[in-house]
């Protein structure tokens, strides 16, 4: 797949990044819009940021949440022996923390 190509896909879905995978379906590394943009004319691989955040199925959203702050990044691939089997994006782990909190918020009139 070519730049333009991959760029093209993530306008498409309305997605700002994804992961880059080989052959075998291993993530190899992550790509975004501003690297495709960055990078016009290069191979993905010259653009994309290599081994990044990943995490398993099981892993807390909290956990999640601070490996976001911790290590700077706007997504986490979640892995399945070493396949990529999701993303998880700053807002899908804003949302996941607003649902927690109004599930232990108290029901109106139940003090």
């Amino acid at each position: 797949m070519t730049i333009g190509e991959a760029q093209s896909a993530l306008l498409r879905y309305r997605i700002h990044g994804a992961p880059v995978v080989d052959d075998t379906k291993r993530m190899i590394g992550m790509v975004s819009l501003t690297d495709l943009s960055a990078g016009f004319g290069e191979r993905i691989s010259d653009v994309m940021t290599p081994d990044p955040v990943s995490a398993d199925g099981s892993t807390p959203v909290e956990q999640l949440a601070g490996l976001m702050l911790d290590r700077m990044v706007r997504r986490i691939a979640i892995l399945d022996e070493g396949r990529v089997v999701g993303i998880v994006s700053a807002s899908d782990i804003i949302r996941a923390l607003l649902d927690l909190h109004e599930e232990r918020r108290p029901a109106a009139g139940s003090r």
